[in-house]
């Protein structure tokens, strides 16, 4: 049997009575985590550009179907999966898969998950918590068979494909049209990024290769629902054009791809976060907060702070210097350790406040900035988890406070509880592009938190502006 028919015939048979209780309750998380991500950032602006994008697709007219998270008004599927796909990475505030991947998952099915359902109508708790698990376990499965070897800008493409399976799995397609979507999925792909979130210096647009992933996933389930069909031989190793050869220069292990299908669900590895910034500076933030918390220090104590990180958070947070003390947007202080760090140590809690346009103009942050090093440290990676961070702090009088973080709060060593997203989804929707009534907060969390019974999902979503 080739595998996209093992994956096909696992994508159909598989319904809600098969998930694990675990999988159940972490694909709970997942949903209101990255509804969260999403109303918050409806006004993560730099330079007015997640308005502008509103407006656009809104300007595009077409049949009114699936609502635009935060901003209002139904568009047609494929546009709002397209917008709202983009909202949730504006604050690099959605789950992270970290068994040895560190890949966004969740981004690219919620999404596409809530713009199906509300296209379809009448989608209850089960079938949605069902497609959106599958979507993760498709989207890691097909990440995870490449191993740690590829060094490629194409990481998150799989994302593609578990919107695909989501979109499939609310629309009911059977098993020719599930491998028809996949297959349309393939001839669509695109995802490259050539820095942090597709923003390097300068860049405003974040998360465009998401919103794209989002979007084909629901264009590709509603094409073979029409009857629609693609070459599908993209997974076989003998077709020397399949995705790995095209995409991760050939390096793949076929087996990985359906090993344990349907016993193990990978979502289950996903972590939340508590800090609204890359997560590979959550574990010295988390040290940095531990330490000036618990020993009161305050910033005027402070002559210098050393970093200790692994070679891929320096490089990718902490290098070159001069330029990560100094973020010029929004997204280039989600990925700079210094000013994470810097903000921890000022305010003495890290939120959605530090990283805003007005953040940016604290001086006092930028200051601190300054005043801390980072020094890269092999022995500090971790290939199968989080990669752990050492700070030290040194104050006036040469004491030196250290704290060493391994497992961040929100990882699944030390997971995250639905009422700590509970609060964090409130959080984020004070930061709406317009104001979301505390009922309405209310509502969905406990909608999500017992969606089971739900009779139609669409109603989460609707009250989301």
């Amino acid at each position: 049997m080739r595998i996209i028919e093992t994956i096909t015939d696992h994508l159909f048979e598989i319904n809600f009575t098969d998930l694990p209780a675990n999988v159940v309750e972490v694909t709970k998380n997942q949903v209101l985590d990255t509804l969260a991500a999403t109303v918050g950032g409806s006004t993560c602006e730099i330079d007015g550009e997640i308005n502008r994008l509103a407006s656009l697709v809104k300007s595009w007219g077409g049949s009114e179907e699936s609502t635009i998270v935060g901003f209002g008004g139904r568009v047609p599927a494929p546009n709002a999966a397209f917008v709202n796909g983009m909202l949730c990475v504006r604050l690099d505030f959605d789950d992270t898969q970290v068994k040895g991947l560190k890949i966004h998952v969740s981004r690219g099915i919620v999404p596409a998950a809530f713009a199906v359902a509300e296209y379809k109508g009448n989608i209850n708790g089960r079938e949605f918590l069902t497609a959106v698990a599958l979507g993760h376990d498709i989207s890691l499965r097909l990440r995870r068979a490449v191993g740690k070897e590829a060094d490629t800008p194409f990481g998150m493409i799989s994302n593609f494909f578990g919107a695909v399976a989501t979109a499939g799995k609310i629309l009911g397609l059977n098993k020719k049209q599930f491998e028809a979507a996949l297959s349309l999925t393939f001839h669509q792909i695109s995802g490259a990024q050539s820095g942090p979130g597709t923003a390097g210096a300068g860049a405003s647009i974040k998360g465009l290769n998401n919103g794209l992933a989002a979007k084909t996933g629901v264009i590709s389930a509603l094409l073979a629902e029409k009857g629609f069909t693609a070459n599908s031989d993209f997974l076989e190793p003998q077709n020397k054009r399949n995705l790995y050869e095209i995409f991760f220069q050939g390096f793949y292990s076929p087996s990985l791809l359906t090993m344990d299908l349907g016993k193990y669900f990978t979502g289950v590895d996903t972590a939340q976060k508590e800090f609204p910034c890359c997560h590979g500076q959550h574990t010295a933030i988390e040290a940095t907060l531990s330490l000036v918390n618990e020993y009161d220090i305050k910033p005027d104590d402070i002559t210098e702070v050393v970093m200790h990180v692994c070679p891929g958070d320096y490089n990718y947070l902490a290098n070159p210097a001069k330029i990560k003390q100094n973020p010029q947007n929004i997204i280039e202080a989600q990925f700079s350790l210094y000013w994470g760090v810097a903000s921890a140590i000022v305010y003495r809690s890290v939120n959605i406040r530090n990283f805003t346009a007005k953040a940016l103009q604290d001086e006092t942050i930028r200051e601190m900035a300054h005043r801390i090093s980072a020094v890269s440290e092999p022995e500090l990676t971790n290939n199968e988890g989080f990669n752990p961070a050492i700070v030290d702090i040194k104050t006036k009088g040469s004491k030196i406070y250290s704290k060493r973080i391994g497992s961040p709060l929100g990882s699944p060593e030390n997971p995250i509880s639905f009422a700590f997203l509970s609060d964090k989804f409130k959080h984020c929707c004070e930061y709406s592009v317009h104001s979301i009534a505390r009922k309405n907060q209310e509502r969905i969390i406990q909608l999500t938190g017992e969606i089971e019974p739900v009779a139609d999902v669409s109603q989460i979503v609707r009250l989301l502006v």
